[in-house]
Parts: structure tokens; C-alpha cells; sequence
């Protein structure tokens, strides 16, 4: 009786361990591709940030003249 107990106890926590596993490397996965997302939009929010100062400058000279 006992060492049936034990074996399915076992087998258990092996299938639990094999399904956080899966999980683990789905999440991990995503969050790289969510990393990636955000990476490539902040590049370019920032050329964009660098576009928008340029033309401010362009137009404080053209307000100067």
C-alpha cells in the first residue's frame, strides 16, 4: 500500500513538474517577444523625439530672422 502511494505521489509531481516547465518556457518566450516589441516602438519614439527637436530649432531660426 505504501509503495503505491509513493508512486503516484511521484508520477504526480513529476507531471506537474513537466507542465511548470512547459509553463516557464511559454512565459519566458513572451516576455522576450513583449522585450523585443518594446525595444523596436522606443526606437522609434526616439526618432521621433529627435525629429521634433529638429524642426522646433528650425523654426526658433526661423522666427529669429
Amino acid at each position: 500500500m505504501a509503495n503505491i502511494n509513493w508512486e503516484s505521489r511521484a508520477k504526480e509531481r513529476r507531471l506537474e513538474n513537466k507542465a511548470v516547465k512547459k509553463r516557464l518556457k511559454e512565459m519566458t518566450i513572451s516576455r522576450d517577444e513583449w522585450k523585443v516589441k518594446y525595444m523596436r516602438q522606443k526606437d522609434v519614439l526616439d526618432g521621433l523625439h529627435k525629429k521634433l527637436d529638429t524642426v522646433k530649432k528650425n523654426i526658433l531660426k526661423i522666427v529669429e530672422v
